[in-house]
């Protein structure tokens, strides 16, 4: 099973009952894909190297870390290393090394992709309090387009289209770049203009209230 097999399940359904929790849990925990075993699947060289887009993410994450980052509510660090030492290691053992092979990697590298995926929703929820509205725009677009990815390479396993299975798990990959991009642009390029909230009032059983002013990083 796939993921937008079970998505198709419960639409169709229009409720989330026993039979998409089955084909989630047989999408989870399958230790194959759809080509275990074929020999004539073939991947260049650059698709595995692609996979380690993950580690530079994360490797990205730690070099450009803001300086608000320890007031935010997300932890940065944790995240970037998952990413350098976890993901970027597991993508390529999982999707390069071990594409046609019964193993367990692929359980492993599906439970922490789904987490680090669900994960960058709540980092960008949390930048949203320090930087510029653009940059979250395009940060919150930049994962819609990596999920409409992964969805299209979904639909490319089960019509068992290798060819658009690379091409939608290679643009997958590439997602790493453009939150790279988009920091570096407003880092280097738009001089890093960083929205703060500063406190003003704050009492006991009651709400802080908050102004915004408008600060070179």
């Amino acid at each position: 099973m796939q993921l937008t097999e079970c998505l198709d399940i419960a639409i169709e359904l229009n409720r989330f009952d026993d039979e998409v929790k089955e084909c989630l849990s047989g999408y989870l925990f399958k230790t194959t894909t759809v080509f275990h075993g074929n020999e004539d699947l073939n991947l260049d060289p650059l698709f595995g190297a692609l996979c380690f887009s993950y580690s530079l993410g994360g490797f990205a994450m730690l070099v450009l870390k803001p300086k608000w980052s320890h007031k935010a509510s997300f932890p940065f660090v944790a995240y970037a290393l998952l990413l350098l030492l976890v993901q970027g290691p597991l993508s390529f053992w999982a999707d390069y090394l071990s594409m046609t092979n019964d193993s367990y990697v692929h359980v492993i590298d599906r439970f922490m992709a789904t987490v680090l995926f669900i994960t960058t929703f709540w980092r960008i929820a949390s930048i949203a309090y320090f930087q510029r509205p653009s940059v979250c725009y395009a940060e919150f677009i930049s994962i819609l387009f990596a999920a409409f990815c992964f969805m299209n390479s979904q639909d490319a396993q089960v019509n068992e289209d290798v060819n658009g299975w690379i091409f939608w798990h290679t643009m997958w990959h590439l997602y790493p770049f453009i939150p790279i991009a988009i920091q570096c642009t407003d880092r280097f390029l738009l001089v890093e203009y960083n929205y703060l909230p500063m406190k003003i009032t704050e009492r006991p059983f009651t709400k802080a209230k908050y102004s915004f002013r408008l600060k070179r990083g």
